[in-house]
């Protein structure tokens, strides 16, 4: 039977489409309004020498420092100071994480070994549980700062969790290889990757031997890990490496002396000839050592100081990041050994990062992780319905199948699919009817008595800040037709669906 639709119900969908299309075309300002509109190219215009204003400022970092900054955090940056949070920020042991710590116990194969996990009878258990442990550390934990760069390095060291064993193996990834090494030393976090039975797996170096050395690993090692595509090396080079890396491989369950999903490296199967990488000569009877030999030399390399300092700047400052920015950065990690902490250190507290208001949108995570934090959602046990949301937006962590990583231009994900998606998950979300997530938006504007308190009591708390006056005006007059409770859910969509909202 075909429901029908009352005259009440096209008329509020009307006014929500109309409400809609007209904030679209309502752009985003900063208060010095040095920002380019927020759009599909990254902007080009020179860089602005104004610094914002100190709340301003406060919002800024906030939105880029974190999964999407509360009133709980505002509250915290303004009572600390903005440097001695982001100070607080780059130490997250001192910041108390035990409920979700706790919350975290409710998925047995975090504690699981590889072994025990390929033994489940539901297969994709592991899988589901490290993206729910995942999602549930960005939503709720006080360490934003460290989620965010947890996020920076898995995607940096990207590996697809459907491929072959990295689905019980990844989950080990990320507890032993990235959050230990996230805020540490890059030559430590590059070794430890290159020791990961994940990774090993995942670009095929498992079972690469002397015989028929595989070129996947050393090719990406180069390419993506450390010095880049830039970064002057020859094919030669990539077969050189791929040599000096055979034998590195993963335990399986016939050797008895490790555990099955353990790193293990296979003397019979490397190469013990001599090797030359660029200007780096290995000589014969290394061993292992001879891939420790390229790591320590690549991991310490300028070109890899310049690639991975460009790379946090396109992730916190600009899609296009200012090139004294990156020198800086540069400089930074070759006198701090790749210090990750002292990198960003110098990051945030930079000219570059406080003129960059405007110049970084969410991609589909960070949205969909920022309406879940600034609407207080409560996720009950039902919550796979939004995992699945977050598979129509299109980035499920780990689900990126190139080693590339999830992209993080504008350009990639500022489509019209990709607004209209975010669009319908706002509304969805504010109106109760995704199932297994709840908002009380009662609760959160019982202090507003008026459309126009409405509208501003749910942008501070979305934003940080009010709307512009243009896309205000907009919602002032959505709310002001028909009841005002009526009306909660779309004004609270609406500003979740807007430009305003997608800038980080």
């Amino acid at each position: 039977m075909t429901a029908k639709i009352t005259r009440r119900d096209f008329l509020k969908t009307s006014g929500l489409l109309a409400a809609g299309m007209a904030l679209a075309a309502c752009r985003p300002q900063v208060e010095t309004e040095m920002a380019a509109p927020v759009g599909p190219s990254p902007p080009q215009t020179p860089w602005p020498t104004t610094v914002p204003a100190d709340e301003a400022l406060l919002a800024h970092t906030l939105r880029r420092i974190s999964w999407g900054p509360t009133p709980e955090m505002f509250e915290r940056a303004r009572s600390l100071g903005l440097d001695a949070y982001i100070e607080e920020q780059l130490h997250p042991e001192t910041l108390d994480d035990s409920e979700v710590e706790s919350l975290l116990d409710n998925f047995e194969t975090l504690t699981m070994t590889p072994g025990e996990r390929d033994e489940l009878e539901k297969r994709a258990q592991p899988i589901q549980e490290l993206i729910g442990a995942t999602l549930l550390r960005q939503w709720r934990s006080p360490r934003q700062l460290y989620e965010v760069v947890v996020d920076f390095w898995s995607n940096h060291f990207n590996i697809f969790i459907g491929k072959n064993q990295c689905r019980v193996l990844k989950t080990d990834d990320d507890l032993d290889v990235i959050r230990p090494n996230a805020l540490g030393k890059f030559a430590d976090l590059l070794s430890a990757s290159a020791h990961s039975p994940a990774m090993l797996v995942y670009l095929d170096q498992a079972s690469s031997g002397k015989r028929a050395p595989n070129e996947n690993y050393a090719r990406e090692l180069m390419e993506l890990h450390t010095i880049s595509v830039d970064g002057g090396y020859s094919h030669d080079d990539i077969i050189e490496v791929a040599r000096a890396f055979t034998g590195w491989s993963v335990a399986g369950r016939r050797d008895v002396l490790r555990k099955a999903g353990s790193f293990l490296f296979r003397r019979q199967m490397h190469d013990d000839g001599e090797k030359r990488v660029m200007d780096l000569a290995i000589p014969a009877g290394g061993g292992e050592e001879d891939g420790q030999m390229i790591l320590d030399y690549l991991g310490h390399h300028e070109m890899t100081a310049r690639f991975i300092s460009t790379k946090l700047a396109r992730r916190f400052v600009a899609d296009e990041p200012p090139a004294s920015l990156v020198a800086k950065l540069s400089q930074t990690f070759t006198e701090s050994g790749g210090d990750t902490r002292e990198m960003l250190r110098v990051l945030l507290r930079s000219d570059e990062f406080r003129n960059s208001a405007g110049q970084k949108v969410k991609r589909p995570l960070e949205f969909f992780i920022s309406a879940l934090r600034v609407t207080n959602a409560r996720i009950g046990s039902r919550s796979r319905a939004l995992v699945d949301y977050l598979r129509q937006l299109g980035q499920v962590p780990f689900f990126w199948s190139p080693p590339t990583g999830y992209p993080d231009t504008a350009d990639w994900w500022m489509t019209t699919s990709g607004l209209l998606g975010r669009w319908n998950f706002g509304l969805l979300l504010a109106a109760g009817m995704i199932r297994g997530a709840e908002v009380d938006l009662e609760s959160l504007t019982a202090d507003a008595a008026s459309p126009r308190d409405v509208v501003d009591v749910l942008s501070i708390r979305f934003l940080g800040e009010k709307l512009p006056d243009d896309a205000r005006d907009i919602l002032i007059d959505f709310a002001s037709q028909g009841d005002l409770g009526d009306n909660l859910a779309g004004v609270a969509g609406l500003i979740m669906g807007s430009p305003h909202f997608q800038v980080r």
